[in-house]
């Protein structure tokens, strides 16, 4: 017998495994002979079946079936196989089916899309203004939307609910009782409330774009009628607003008095707010209307007329002259009282310190914000800018609120405004004997007054001081009489024990408060009267016009109105007179019965001639006639423009047409303003040198404008679809550390204005330029100027990123076309005045070109504070040998890498000095392609064997810190190979830190001999520059350098700004 084997079997690398021993061979035999076997293979089996339980023939089935189920097992799943690749077929055609189908569709959108950008183009680039601008302000509204202000006037219902609910008692104490119950919801409304009445961003965007007098001028423009009212049949009809007795104020008195003599000129009615009036005069003359009656019939009127003073009594006049414009008698110009009562007011919430800074500045803000007492604050600031800006006429009272006005808004302030002296009927002259015997005082006494509520400000305690040095003191007949009340104030006291110490206080007598009728007894019983009063807030002193209606000579320091009164009325002494000379001028006229009389009746001649009631009426009469003239004029000119304009008139129309008209609109006030512009600054965080710069002379200018002119920073936006400026609040306010107020609102200029762009704002002014918004600015009357830092991009192109000197130059082309250019160094200009004479040689002729160079002191320059962790285990390292410092972003022109290679080589000579880097890694938002050696510098620096050691890179340290690095530091090198100005060189040597410079012209004209100077066209050059240097002692010394402050440089950016005003209007 022999065996049949697959041959792949005699392969030796074939593996064969016990199914290849079983099923790879088969026997392949023939009988050839037969012989009975010696023993039976049933011995096998019955072995089988007694050890296992299993026949062999069992044994050999139950293999046979197990391989049979294995076969059968291998058929299921070859046809499960087949049939899913079949449905896998079926699912692959449908999906290919679908990617066609898409792919079909997918072209037919992008067809689509294609035509539609065609169509967008079309309409974005036509000149029509009904297409272009509701879409730019749409997308722009997208982009820049204000999503805090838009979330603020969604939560503005609930807070008008929570003022109301306060206002109402019966719903206030419920609410109460249930929030008490519910502490987590109280603390949530609480807080609510209070950030709804800071009101710190309006909610109107579009409204942003604007300033307020132009959003102003807006309603008003809304609100003309196209046909004009017939002219007005017999007298003019006006409405008077004002309060009215028994309301506890001067005004409400004086009103009263005004009418009837007004009466005679007007068709009045009556506008108040207050729920009793006393009678008026004539009877049933004057109908009496509310503030909701005028806003519904102002079209009624010819003028309206707002009487306004410093209290809470003209608190609702705020809102209504706001919607019904009129003339407004400032009978204070100090009415801070006035805000104080509007703060308490929820709809007002907030006003106190949005009028600080709209009416004073940002210094005035952080005044009041850095702890400033509430008093103090309202008693320096008068708080009344927005209230003079909504009046469409000024009438007051004297002179001295016209220079208050000069002194706070600038000399040209009040320069249109009236005055009508204040209102005084001739008083009845009584009986003296009769009335000292109602006062119960002696009849043959000599008696002098003082008038009006005691006080600081009154001086009381000078005039006893000097009553009580005069002969007057020593007569047990003369009498020092106070009429008027004295509160319980540290001042109070001490005046009363100053009279108790006197010994005299029989004779020196205090009435405490007295009724009208009291009032005027003491007038007529007595002889002569003192007036005195310090830190006047333009108020006229009515106790004054008193004195003189009552035949009273009366003695007054020249202060606040006083001042105007005419020596013939008066016995005036200087407003910050001496003891002695009130003293002599109580002795003179209280010795001089003559001259008293004489003095009475030319006062009381003064009030009959001046201050009648029919006189003053026939003024107001004037003052009204003539605004109302200009008013309507205006008008005129308004209906014009809106005529010229398709129908219906939107907002955003009305919006563009009155920032139009602004400047030759008549106003009631308006300071001449510096516009800064720190576009650049105020949208980045960076801090380098051009923004250290403009943050400098911003801080500075803000701290010390020029006399008469208001500093706002500013910046270019093309939000709502237009290039214009806003102010930049937000920034300023975080510069000097405080909390912004108000949101960034468009600005208003007027001839007069002047801008000033202190940093590179680049594309944003190319934009802004071909809007046409430079031109429309001069137009205006703004002349517009830039701080040009260096012309290096088209000077040194080489050390810049590729096509930077063209968009430089596009740049340029758009400053030079601005009234004028001030340089930071005389370098610059000389380059500037060449690239004009080579570029563009016309306007080398006709473009103002200064120079002004930068400050030094860090101080002054809103400097960043903080020191790491580390700092004095720094400092000691860098101690431990010479230290040279280097300043500066790092970027090509600035030399650093060359300097890292010098440096380089003198450790590796085995000179043993620190450098020291600071400044940031540039141009990280190129492509390192672009940033010529800047990466090359980067591996050199974090690869450096000395970084650490005595290799040192400080990125974006605080100006605290960079101060430091200035006083341990043996020297500054300046490795520039060329610049603008070179800061670090002037910073330097205000710390007497010698300097190294590369010598180029800028370098010269800024250190002159106060600087080493070294060329160096490769490391090893500068290398034995420096190693020359640090062997002689790190000279000459920088310590003799002429440097000056920032505050300094903005004086003399401000002086040629002025300058150039003049010379190139």
């Amino acid at each position: 017998m022999r065996l049949q084997e697959d041959p792949a079997r005699h392969n030796p690398e074939a593996f064969i495994g016990l199914w290849q021993v079983l099923y790879g061979a088969s026997p392949d035999y023939a009988v050839i002979a037969r012989k009975a076997a010696e023993r039976s293979d049933d011995e096998l089996s019955t072995l089988l079946q007694h050890e296992y339980g299993l026949s062999l023939q069992s044994l050999a089935l139950r293999h046979d079936q197990q391989h049979l189920q294995l076969l059968q097992r291998q058929q299921q799943h070859q046809q499960q196989r087949e049939q899913q690749e079949a449905r896998h077929v079926q699912q692959l055609s449908a999906l290919q089916a679908q990617i066609e189908q898409l792919a079909e569709r997918h072209n037919l959108h992008a067809q689509h899309i294609e035509r539609t950008e065609a169509l967008l183009a079309q309409i974005y680039s036509s000149r029509s203004w009904r297409i272009t601008r509701p879409l730019r302000e749409f997308t722009d509204f997208l982009r820049h939307g204000n999503m805090r202000g838009l979330s603020r006037f969604a939560l503005r219902p609930l807070g008008l609910a929570i003022a109301c609910a306060r206002r109402n008692s019966t719903v206030a104490g419920a609410a109460r009782k249930m929030l008490n119950r519910m502490p987590a919801l109280n603390a949530r409304l609480q807080r609510l409330e209070l950030a709804l009445s800071r009101n710190a961003v309006q909610q109107d965007t579009l409204q942003d774009g604007y300033a307020p007098q132009v959003v102003r001028l807006q309603r008003r423009l809304a609100s003309l009628q196209q046909v004009d009212r017939p002219a007005p049949v017999g007298k003019p009809r006006l409405a008077f607003v004002s309060p009215l007795p028994p309301e506890h104020t001067g005004i409400a008195d004086y009103s009263a008095e005004l009418l009837p003599a007004l009466a005679a000129h007007y068709r009045i009615d009556v506008i108040v707010n207050q729920p009793r009036l006393d009678p008026l005069q004539p009877a049933d003359a004057y109908p009496i209307h509310d503030a909701a009656w005028l806003r519904e019939h102002a079209d009624d009127f010819d003028a309206v007329l707002y009487h306004i003073g410093n209290s809470a009594y003209h608190d609702w006049m705020v809102a209504l002259l706001d919607d019904v414009p009129g003339i407004v008698v400032l009978h204070d110009f100090y009415l801070s009282g006035l805000i104080w009562a509007l703060e308490q007011l929820p709809e007002h919430r907030g006003v106190k310190l949005r009028e600080l800074q709209y009416s004073h500045g940002y210094l005035a803000l952080r005044e009041c914000l850095e702890g400033a007492g509430s008093a103090q604050i309202a008693y320096t600031y008068p708080f009344n800018r927005s209230i003079i800006e909504s009046a469409t006429g000024i009438i007051v009272h004297g002179e001295v609120s016209i220079r208050l006005a000069q002194q706070w808004y600038g000399p040209q302030a009040g320069a249109d405004w009236h005055t009508i002296p204040l209102l005084r009927a001739p008083a009845e002259l009584g009986d003296k004997h009769a009335i000292r015997q109602r006062l119960q005082l002696p009849s043959d006494a000599f008696i002098l007054c003082s008038y009006g509520q005691l006080g600081e400000t009154k001086l009381n305690h000078r005039l006893l001081q000097a009553w009580l040095a005069s002969t007057l003191a020593r007569s047990d007949n003369s009498y020092l009489i106070f009429v008027g009340e004295l509160g319980k104030s540290a001042y109070a006291q001490k005046l009363r024990a100053a009279i108790a110490q006197s010994g005299l206080q029989d004779r020196v007598r205090i009435t405490g408060r007295v009724d009208g009728e009291h009032y005027r007894l003491y007038l007529g019983a007595a002889d002569m009267a003192v007036q005195l009063r310090a830190l006047s807030r333009g108020e006229t002193s009515a106790a004054v016009l008193d004195c003189m209606n009552h035949c009273l000579p009366t003695i007054v320091n020249a202060n606040g109105s006083m001042a105007d009164l005419s020596s013939d009325s008066v016995y005036r002494i200087a407003d910050d007179f001496t003891d002695e000379a009130l003293t002599a001028a109580l002795q003179a006229l209280g010795d001089d019965a003559g001259q008293r009389q004489a003095l009475g009746q030319r006062a009381r001649a003064i009030i009959e001639q001046q201050h009648a009631p029919q006189h003053c009426a026939a003024l107001y009469q004037q003052a009204i006639s003539q605004v109302v003239a200009e008013q309507q004029a205006s008008r005129q000119l308004q209906l014009k423009a809106l005529g010229k304009l398709p129908q219906p008139l939107h907002r955003n129309t009305l919006l563009a047409v009155a920032e139009q008209l602004m400047p030759s609109q008549p106003v009631s006030l308006h300071q001449p303003c510096i516009y800064i512009d720190i576009t650049a600054t105020a949208q980045s965080e960076r801090r380098t040198g051009i923004e250290r710069v403009a943050r400098a002379l911003t801080l500075a200018l803000l701290q010390s404008p020029p006399e008469g002119y208001r500093v706002e920073p500013v910046y270019l936006t093309h939000q709502d679809g237009r290039w214009h400026y806003r102010l930049a609040n937000a920034y300023t306010c975080r510069m000097l550390g405080i909390e912004a107020v108000v949101p960034d609102r468009g600005i208003a200029c007027r001839p007069g204005d002047r801008l000033i762009a202190l940093d590179y704002s680049g594309e944003a002014l190319v934009r802004a330029s071909q809007s046409g918004l430079y031109e429309h600015l001069r137009e205006q009357g703004v002349s517009c100027h830039l701080l040009l830092h260096d012309l290096l991009p088209v000077t040194r192109p080489e050390l810049f990123p590729a096509q930077s000197h063209q968009h430089f130059g596009r740049w340029l082309e758009h400053a030079i076309a601005l009234d004028g250019i001030i340089c930071v160094t005389r370098t610059v200009s000389e380059e500037l005045r060449a690239w004009l004479r080579q570029e563009r040689p016309a306007r080398a002729e006709t473009l103002a070109i200064d120079y002004s160079h930068h400050g030094a002191d860090l101080s002054g320059s809103a400097p960043t504070l903080g020191l790491p962790d580390d700092a004095e285990q720094l400092f000691a390292g860098i101690a431990a040998r010479p230290s040279v410092l280097m300043v500066g972003t790092l970027e090509p022109r600035k030399g650093y890498l060359q300097a890292v290679q010098a440096f380089g080589e003198l450790w590796q000579q085995g000179v043993d000095i620190n450098l020291l880097i600071v400044g940031r890694e540039g141009w990280t938002d190129l492509a390192d392609g672009q940033r010529r050696d800047i990466p090359k510098l980067m591996q050199l620096l974090r690869q450096h064997p000395e970084m650490g050691k005595r290799l040192h890179w400080f990125d974006g340290v605080s100006d605290e810190f960079l101060e430091r690095l200035y006083a341990e530091a043996d020297g500054l090198l300046a490795a520039s190979e060329d610049e603008g100005f070179g800061l670090p060189l002037i910073e330097a040597a205000q710390k007497g830190l010698p300097i190294l410079a590369r010598d180029i012209p800028v370098f010269r004209e800024v250190a002159g001999e106060h600087a080493a100077y070294f060329q160096a066209g490769n490391p090893a050059q500068l290398a034995a520059a420096i190693n020359a240097w640090q062997l002689d002692g790190f000279r000459p010394a920088s310590t003799d350098m002429p440097w000056l402050t920032w505050q300094q440089s903005a004086d003399n950016l401000q002086r040629i700004i002025l300058r150039n005003r003049e010379q190139h209007p």
